[in-house]
């Protein structure tokens, strides 16, 4: 028999050939994947059991100690809290027994003195557990502000009243036996306390007229906010020695007047004390330095650096401890260098009059 010959292979049959080839590859493919995955969920079960014996084992064993432990501190405290007779131990009972044979007496051991157990050391715990809330944090960098600005505080109310009450005394003096009293207007015969106060170096409550020239330190919509965010508000410890200006996050703070930095320090300094990224400006021209807290970012006018009114130094933020984007910003009498003693004033009243600045 001659055997047929198959005739060249069609392009339908090689076709469906490499058709059934791909799908059997794919088969095996898939699979090897699905053993794969059955080995490594079969390794990864016994590595969890393991370990969830190994666990069981290490809390029976603690348990164990835990009980030894336990009955080794109460045989202990029931040998040293056992009844004695006249303050001695009686004898044993075998050492009671062979001597009533002999008829002798049975004399008392002497009791034993045994070391006091020594107390257990005692665990100081801290005072606050996991990690530091904001609002504790914030209400610790308040007091130690507090505590820098108390100096001064005491002694200079005791004088104010200490004043007052002369002040007082001498126009009821004056009034009654006619006397010329000091402080005393001229033309009107009326005490003028601010004007007598002043000469005592005691504030007004009115600040003084600053030179012309300032703008004001926001470009974009402001809000000064509620009562809290006044000057004087109550505070932690304190009481708010700026006003608080309100506006969107990123808004451009400026600087109100030509001066020179004097103070500048960020979020992450250690004496940040709550300000988060802060500048102080100190104006030659006035003696006044104005404070600007939370800002966005550090600023980037560097101490030592002079600036321009309408010099954009910052960007409206809350960094440190504040609710909500705003400006902290502060006036006070003299150059507020680090450590300096300076006086606050209501910034609100020059804020109202200043124009805003020229974006650029």
């Amino acid at each position: 028999m001659v055997p047929l010959r198959r005739g060249p292979e069609s392009d339908a049959d090689r076709l469906e050939r490499e058709r059934e080839e791909r799908s059997r590859a794919e088969r095996e493919r898939r699979s090897r994947i699905e053993r794969e995955r059955a080995e490594r969920d079969r390794v990864l079960q016994e590595r969890l059991e393991r370990r969830r014996l190994e666990r069981l084992e290490r809390l029976r064993r603690e348990r164990a100690d835990r009980e030894r432990h336990e009955r080794y501190v109460w045989s202990r405290h029931k040998r040293a809290a056992a009844p004695s007779e006249r303050g001695q131990r009686v004898a044993p009972k075998r050492r009671q027994g062979a001597a009533a044979k002999r008829g002798q007496p049975v004399a008392a051991e002497p009791e034993r003195k045994h070391p006091k157990p020594r107390p257990a050391h005692a665990r100081i715990e801290p005072g606050v557990k996991g990690p530091i809330r904001w609002r504790a944090r914030a209400a610790e960098n308040q007091r130690r502000a507090a505590t820098r600005r108390r100096g001064l505080f005491w002694p200079t109310a005791k004088a104010g009243f200490a004043v007052t009450l002369v002040l007082g005394l001498s126009a009821g003096l004056g009034s009654v036996l006619g006397l010329p009293v000091p402080g005393l207007d001229a033309g009107t015969g009326r005490q003028s306390l601010a004007s007598s106060a002043t000469i005592f170096g005691i504030d007004s409550g009115t600040p003084p007229g600053l030179a012309p020239g300032y703008v004001f330190p926001l470009i974009g919509p402001r809000d000064f906010g509620d009562a809290q965010a006044r000057f004087g508000a109550s505070r932690y410890g304190h009481v708010h020695e700026g006003q608080d200006i309100f506006g969107k996050t990123g808004t451009p703070e400026v600087a109100v007047h030509d001066g020179i930095v004097v103070d500048r320090g960020k979020n992450t300094d250690p004496d940040s004390g709550g300000r988060g990224n802060f500048l102080t400006i100190y104006s030659p021209q006035d003696n006044h330095s104005f404070v600007y807290m939370h800002m966005l970012k550090p600023s980037p006018a560097l101490a030592g650096k002079h600036v321009h009114a309408g010099q954009m130094i910052g960007r409206l933020g809350c960094t440190g401890s504040c609710e909500g984007p705003h400006l902290h910003f502060e006036v006070r009498v003299g150059m507020a260098t680090p450590g300096a003693e300076t006086k606050p004033v209501d910034p609100l009243p020059y804020l109202r009059g200043w124009p805003q600045a020229t974006p650029g």
